[in-house]
């Protein structure tokens, strides 16, 4: 996964897969084939870049 210079000072939300279980955060930084991703549960992984995968940010909806 690379970042592009649009990318850079924004949070890019991704999943990762680990253990077969998906869990979601929050990419720090890339070097190589290695991705560090801040987890919502607070830990900190470094994992290969075909174990992530970007995901779109939700929407918000106007409650009517």
């Amino acid at each position: 996964m690379k970042l592009t210079t649009k990318d850079k000072n924004k949070n890019i939300p991704v999943s990762v897969t680990l253990e077969n279980k998906m869990k979601y955060g929050i990419v720090i930084g890339t070097s190589d084939n290695l991705v560090g991703v801040l987890l919502n549960t607070g830990e900190y992984v470094d994992v290969p870049e075909y174990y992530v995968k970007r995901i779109s940010k939700k929407t918000k909806f106007a409650v009517s």
